[in-house]
């Protein structure tokens, strides 16, 4: 049997231990509430520095209008408006303030000039720079290049001459988008596009198109 100084020694050791258990357990508990407010208050990534979460996908349509310069090889030449539609599809580059651009017009064969007719398709392909004016409009302005095929019906006497062009040119736009929700905009679009050959008939041409843009 033990005696009593003995049994007092054990008494003693058995309440050391659970005192620093007990002060173990709460030293614990104290860095896990510590360590899990830190990472709360950290800041978070500001919107600038996004970078793949600024990647948007972008669609849209519109109404064009052209005003198109033609001079055809026997001396024919003019100007007339043609009207049409426009297709987009887009993407950002790594910014919010920068997008590449894809679009395809076609325009309805229609007279445009005194016994001359014609029939306008076009791709381009631009890059698009994105100024904020404030949270709800941003200019558009940037450049890019357009294949434009012209197809050109002119009559000459009693004669009906058929003329087509397929032409690379340089374009330059400015714009504007006006937020409609927060994935939808709308604005207009102002361009100007210069033949890169000489020996086109489709010489230049002004653009005018109404678009709606939807962000996915």
């Amino acid at each position: 049997m033990l005696s009593p100084r003995t049994m007092i020694l054990v008494l003693i050791l058995l309440g050391s231990t659970n005192v620093a258990a007990d002060e173990e357990s709460y030293t614990s508990y104290d860095d896990i509430v510590a360590e899990l407010r830190a990472t709360a208050e950290q800041p978070t990534k500001p919107e600038s520095d996004l970078e793949w979460e600024a990647v948007a996908l972008h669609a849209g349509m519109g109404l064009t209008a052209e005003t198109l310069s033609f001079e055809t090889p026997d001396g024919i030449s003019g100007s007339g408006i043609l009207k049409g539609i426009e297709a987009h599809v887009g993407m950002n580059i790594f910014s919010r303030k920068a997008r590449a651009e894809f679009l395809f017009r076609t325009y309805a064969k229609e007279p445009i000039a005194s016994g001359v007719s014609a029939d306008l398709k076009e791709f381009e392909l631009r890059v698009v720079f994105l100024p904020m004016v404030n949270d709800k409009m941003n200019f558009r302005l940037g450049g890019g290049f357009a294949a434009r095929d012209l197809q050109l019906s002119a009559r000459s006497g009693e004669f009906r001459n058929e003329y087509a062009s397929s032409t690379p040119a340089s374009t330059f736009f400015l714009g504007v988008e006006r937020k409609v929700t927060h994935n939808l905009t709308f604005g207009p679009d102002v361009s100007y596009r210069s033949s890169m050959v000489s020996d086109s008939i489709d010489r230049r041409a002004f653009n005018a198109t109404l678009r709606m843009n939807a962000t996915f």
